[in-house]
This record gives structure tokens, sequence and C-alpha cells, in this order.
């Protein structure tokens, strides 16, 4: 097993502790009276009231640094250039749409995601870094709303301390630096959850509030279908914190909102089957199964999915813990019983209705568990500091008390990145590490194998890229089929061809279903090119005598990043595959 601490946290301490061995040989009388005066000016300067605010300013600082940092460098995966390509088509038609064969085809999910887009890559051109800032900047702002959502549910400890995790948390970290729908959908989703509680907690309920969370909900929605379960789960956390009171079934306004937030999921649901041609498709996509279903009868349903990969992977345990431990404590507390509520009831609804499991599908309600964990951790230690008080008011029973709860807090902190030590090992077993929870992942390389091709290409080459939309973008040019000789994914029928078959979805290049197509296709050219970017997708969407057929006339001419290209015909004698070349 890899020893724990890095080389970072131990240069760390060695100069602490030179530097404490330093402060010795300073004038007792100069630093002592110097440091109290400055302790004091400080004091004068700065209000109570100001600080928690400037401590807040220090951390949203700090968390956009970490988010900022190179955020630019990776090459787009193909999830992030669908919503590129649809966000150019708003200034051409004023609506997000993409063309696959030549057809204008509009977006029909994820519809909001591509307006940011399309005003930052207008202002600054289009790029990794102008297309990727409107994230950074959510996500930024994101550890301002946990902040002082964790104020106003619980105290001011508690939201700093639960923005000062978010702001490190690799998982935050990494999907602020992707262009893709989770970090659009959380921002939307905790307003939303935020709002809503501030609306429901007093009697009247506080209609501003209401509508607000109303906006921010269908804003939500429409950046990604499964956040739909927000809707149920909050009239389950009205039951919860108003058990026993129906004074508010009279509330009219609160009846208007339903029925707005009802009617755009229903008017979203109506536009994506209307826009759809489901006779003339075949395969699995995702966009079949954004909405609600019967999941738990299913043969793929897996009740502990979204406990292990969010309840008990690799920076959630001790939140998880800490807020299990804390509910026969605590749940009397308003806003603890509110944030346990939904949390709960959305891994609920995503483990039993939802009938795709992605890690990316919990990230708009994770920040709840590290506000549940961190409220936890604080009442706990507040209710040692009050026991050791009440029992024993003495200076070793505080001592104890504080020790306790700042032990907690630290463990908390340092458990929830990978800054000062790596606690892997307390993931559950059966959570697998994702791209998206460790500093350090590079995820795909389409950069790198797209310009490969592009610069040993040669007249009469054929090309097969497994994503067609990327490979042209970093290429700069078309590549002439896609291959899916299983039928995994999703393909269309297209009788515009001189010859009518199937096409690919994302731009229109003619589908080889089977290995005679495969061979027919690599007889035309002198040579032919395969790119695989992710490789995995060689064994998802080939054949096994595909797969064959390609380890015995193929050669691998270029490797970096879980990408991989494959040459058939002309050359193709090996080659060194990392020489000179970098992914930056």
């Amino acid at each position: 097993m890899e020893w724990p601490f890095q080389p970072k946290f131990v240069a760390l301490a060695v100069v602490a502790l030179l530097a404490v061995r330093l402060l010795h040989f300073l004038p007792r009388r100069w630093t002592i009276p110097d440091l109290g005066a400055r302790i004091r000016q400080v004091k004068n300067t700065v209000s109570a009231d100001a600080l928690p605010y400037l401590l807040l300013a220090a951390i949203i600082g700090l968390g956009f640094a970490f988010r900022y940092h190179d955020y630019g460098v990776m090459s787009f995966d193909h999830d992030e250039y669908g919503l590129v390509q649809k966000s150019k088509g708003i200034w051409e038609l004023g609506f997000p749409f993409n063309r696959v064969g030549g057809a204008v085809r509009a977006a029909t999910s994820y519809e909001l995601v591509p307006y940011p887009m399309a005003v930052t890559s207008l202002l600054f051109g289009d790029s990794e870094w102008s297309i990727r800032m409107p994230a950074v900047i959510m996500g930024t702002l994101c550890i301002g709303i946990v902040a002082l959502m964790g104020r106003r549910l619980f105290n001011w400890r508690t939201g700093l301390i639960a923005a000062f995790v978010y702001a490190c948390l690799p998982l935050n970290i990494l999907w602020a630096q992707n262009c893709f729908h989770p970090q659009q959908c959380q921002f939307m989703a905790m307003l939303t959850f935020w709002f809503f509680y501030e609306g429901i907690r007093v009697h009247p309920f506080q209609h501003k509030y209401l509508t607000a969370a109303t906006v921010m909900f269908c804003a939500a929605y429409l950046s990604w279908e499964g956040s739909v379960f927000i809707l149920p789960v909050l009239f389950l956390a009205l039951l919860v914190m108003r058990w026993g009171e129906w004074w508010w079934v009279k509330d009219w306004h609160l009846y208007r909102c339903v029925f707005f937030m009802a009617a755009t999921v229903i008017a979203e649901l109506c536009y994506r089957t209307l826009a759809s041609a489901p006779y003339l498709q075949i395969g699995f996509g995702l966009a079949a199964v954004a909405g609600p279903s019967l999941f738990f009868l299913n043969y793929g349903w897996q009740p502990l999915y979204y406990v292990d990969n969010l309840l008990l992977s690799e920076n959630h345990v001790f939140f998880t813990i800490m807020t299990l431990a804390a509910i026969p404590f605590y749940w009397r507390q308003p806003g603890f019983r509110y944030v346990v509520t939904v949390l709960g009831a959305l891994v609920f609804c995503h483990t039993n209705l939802l009938a795709v499991l992605s890690t990316r599908y919990y990230y708009y309600y994770q920040p709840l568990l590290i506000l549940s964990g961190v409220a936890a951790t604080v009442g706990l230690y507040d209710r040692l500091l009050m026991l050791a008080r009440r029992d024993d008011n003495s200076a070793i029973a505080r001592s104890f008390a504080h020790t306790t709860g700042v032990a907690m807090l630290f463990l908390l902190f340092i458990q929830s990145n990978e800054w000062l030590m790596k606690l892997y090992s307390l993931s559950s077993p059966g959570a697998s590490p994702g791209f998206m929870n460790r500093m350090g992942t590079y995820r795909y390389d389409h950069r790198g194998a797209a310009q490969y091709v592009r610069n040993h290409f040669q007249p009469g080459d054929i090309i097969i890229p497994g994503i067609p939309h990327v490979f042209e973008y970093y290429a700069g040019m078309r590549g002439d089929y896609y291959t899916d000789s299983i039928l995994t994914k999703k393909i269309i029928y297209n009788d515009k061809f001189a010859e009518p078959r199937f096409m690919d979805k994302f731009r229109g290049y003619p589908a080889i279903r089977s290995l005679k197509e495969l061979r027919e296709v690599t007889s035309r050219g002198r040579r032919t090119w395969l790119i695989f970017v992710p490789y995995g997708g060689i064994q998802k969407l080939d054949s096994p005598e595909a797969r064959v057929y390609l380890n015995q006339h193929a050669k691998v001419v270029f490797e970096s990043y879980r990408a991989k290209v494959l040459l058939i015909g002309g050359d193709t004698a090996p080659v060194n595959l990392t020489a000179g070349y970098s992914a930056e």
C-alpha cells in the first residue's frame, strides 16, 4: 500500500518546525508586545459581523485558484463537445442545435447548458479555456452558496467549514473544469434547495423564495432532466418539516409554483418526444431513459450503487459516518432534518427510479452530504462542550471537549481531499475510482490522436473515428465512416444516401455494422485509420470477430491517455509511440 504522507506534507512540517525554532532568537520584549498590538489592531479594524464575510471571500478566492489552474489544458471529451456544437447554433438560428447528415437537429436535452458557452465563446473565442469558463464561474459561486446556505440552515461555522471543504474537494474541482451539464445543474439545484427552505421555514410561507425556488428548479431541469426528482423530494421535505401541520394546504401560491414546474416538465418531455423519430433509430441512448421509470423491477437494478459511489466513496466516507452518528442527537434541528431528508430521498429516487447508473448523476446534490456531515460534526462538538461545562466545568474537561471537536473537524477536512494525505482505502470495496475523483488524471486525449492522424494523412486514406464530432474539431477534417458492429450505440436510418443506410448520431457518417462491411470499407482505400478514444470503445463498438480482424491486420501507431490510433495497410512498421509528444 502507498505511504499516505506526500513529500510536500513532510517538507511543510519541517519548515514549520524550523520557523518555530527561529522565533526563539527574536527579542522577547519586542515580539510579544508587537504581536499583541497587531492582534488588537485587527480586532479594532475588522468588526465581528464582517469577519465571516472576509473569511468567505478568502475561501472563494482559494477555490477559484484551484479551479482556474490549467482548466483549459485537457482536451474536450465527447460529452463536452456535443454541447459545444449545439452552442454554436445559438448565434446562427437562435437556439441550440447541431447538424447530422445535413439536417438540423435541435437540442432535446441539456437545453439550457449551451447558452453560457455561446456567450463566452463569442467574447473570448472558440477554445477549451473560453468554453469551460462558465463551469469554472459556477463552480466558484457554488462555494458561496454552500457557505450561505450553511449559515442560514445552521450557523457561520458550519457554512464556512463546509465551503472550505467544498472548495478543496477534488470531485468539485474537476467538475468545475468540465463544461458538461453537472456543474450548471448543481449550481441551479443548490439554489433551489436553499430558496425552498427559506420559503417554508416560517409561517406563513415566504412567496418570493418559493417563486425563486420554482425558477431555479426549471433551470436545473432544463440543464439535466434527471433533476426532475427534486420536485417530489421537495414535497417530501415539506411534509417532514411541517409534520402534523396542514395550514399550508390552503396556500394557493404553492399550487401556482407546482403548476409552473409541472408544466415545464411536461412541455419538455413532449418536445423531446416530438423532436425524435424512434422508428428510425436502433441501439441505446441515454436520452431514452432521462425520465423516471420502475428501474427497481429491472434485472440491472443495483440497490447499493449510490451507497458505494456516493456515500462510501473516497472522499465522502467520514461525512456519511458523521451524518448517521448525529441523526439521533440532531434530528430536531430543522436545517439538519431538511438536508438529511432531501439527501436520503434523492439517493432513493436515483437508485430505484432512474434506469441509468452513473457517478455524475449524483453530483447536483452532492454538496448536501458535505453540509450534513459538517453540521453533524459541529453539532456534536457543541454537544461535547455543553456536557463538559454542565458536568464538570473544569479546564481539563473543556480542553478534552475542544480537543475532540477539533480532531473531528480536522479528520473531516483531511480525508476530504488529497492535498496532505491520500486515504483512498476508506472507500467501499464496491466503489471504483472514477476519472473525476482524483487530481492529476487526464481523461481522454482526443486532441493528440486527431492531430496525429491529420499530420500523417495521405490522399486516398480512409478515416474511421470513434467519436466523429470531436475528431473533426481537433483534426480540422472530416472522417469517412463510423463503426458499431454490435449495434450497442444509437444509430439513425437515413434515406438521403445514394444507398440508404444507417448513420452515426454525431455527424451522420455511414455506420459500419458488421465485419463484412468493415472489410469492404478497408478495401476501398490504400490505408485505413481507426481512432479509438477512449480505447475501451473498441470493446463496446466492435464484435468479437471484428476485434480478431483488427488484431491480425491493424497495428497501433499512436497511443496516449486512453487513446489509440490503429492503421491498416501501408507502411505499419512499429514506431515510438510517445517520442516528442505532449497532450498539452
